[in-house]
């Protein structure tokens, strides 16, 4: 099925509570005017799955995403994204004793974005994946435009927050023309967190659900289900500087995961760091 990319709006409804920062976990308050926000992402996940049928053997794939993240307040209410992906994965298959191994790594899809501060309590944004990661490497796909329902809710000592998401995907075409119909995603995120002075523990589940993908205008079979995954992690936080680190486990059904479906981001396990400085274009410092 043919799918028409059209500019749409990204909802991002959050009350205005302790500053609650999970990973996956977007928040309603932007970078203030003139702010720069630069930071680094790193994971590392791993995927393992036997064969279904009497094939004898066990396969596996790895996948790194490093990512530089840039957040700009252009005002106190609009934000500016970037994120700048790096991907390289190394995928291993065996079958009735023969073992093949591939790799492959690059740039991954460019991630643009904005997100508008009406107040403390309601946001908007759009989010925009560029078709930049190379297809025929397992590195992209095509042009994908996601939207966001948030909302948090402080409940003391805990924050609690939510997301739904709702991830369009396009058609794109490989090296040798083929027609490649990803399944939209359909996804839902929770976390609460226990907000200290300078660390902060948290968890979190996320739940994606999807349709069929198709290749050729043919369905691929067993394609569409959900997967679901739990983080656990903790913030340090100090004047400009933040650090996160967090385990990501998944819980759904293992079939659907990076090693069969590289962009459903759920791995058997997968380790996730980031930090960040925040920088006052005009006066140094934030």
């Amino acid at each position: 099925m043919k799918k028409i990319l059209f500019f749409c709006l990204s909802l991002v409804v959050l009350s205005s509570v302790a500053s609650a920062d999970p990973i996956l976990t977007e928040q309603v308050k932007g970078v203030a005017a003139n702010n720069l926000e630069a930071g680094l992402g790193i994971s590392y996940g791993k995927d393992t799955w036997d064969w279904d049928s009497n094939i004898t053997g066990e396969n596996s794939l790895s996948l790194t995403v490093i990512q530089a993240i840039f957040k700009y307040g252009l005002t106190d209410q609009l934000q500016l994204n970037m994120t700048l992906p790096y991907r390289s994965w190394k995928s291993k298959i065996e079958a009735n004793g023969a073992s093949t191994s591939t790799d492959d790594s690059g740039i991954g899809q460019i991630g643009l974005g904005a997100k508008y501060s009406i107040n403390d309590m309601v946001a908007v944004g759009l989010d925009l994946q560029t078709p930049t990661g190379d297809v025929d490497k397992g590195l992209g796909e095509g042009t994908n435009v996601g939207l966001l329902l948030a909302c948090a809710r402080e409940l003391k000592p805990v924050v609690i927050s939510g997301n739904i998401g709702y991830l369009m995907k396009s058609e794109y075409e490989d090296e040798h023309d083929v027609k490649h119909d990803p399944a939209d995603l359909f996804i839902i995120r929770a976390a609460v967190e226990y907000p200290l002075n300078e660390f902060s523990p948290f968890a979190e589940f996320q739940a994606q659900f999807f349709g069929k993908s198709k290749i050729a205008s043919y369905d691929i079979n067993e394609s569409s289900g959900s997967t679901l995954d739990l983080l656990v992690g903790s913030q340090y936080a100090r004047d400009n500087f933040k650090a996160k680190l967090g385990i990501q486990f998944a819980l759904g059904d293992e079939d659907l995961r990076i090693g069969r479906m590289q962009f459903y981001d759920s791995a058997d396990w997968k380790i996730v760091a980031t930090v960040s400085y925040a920088f006052n274009l005009i006066g140094g410092s934030k």
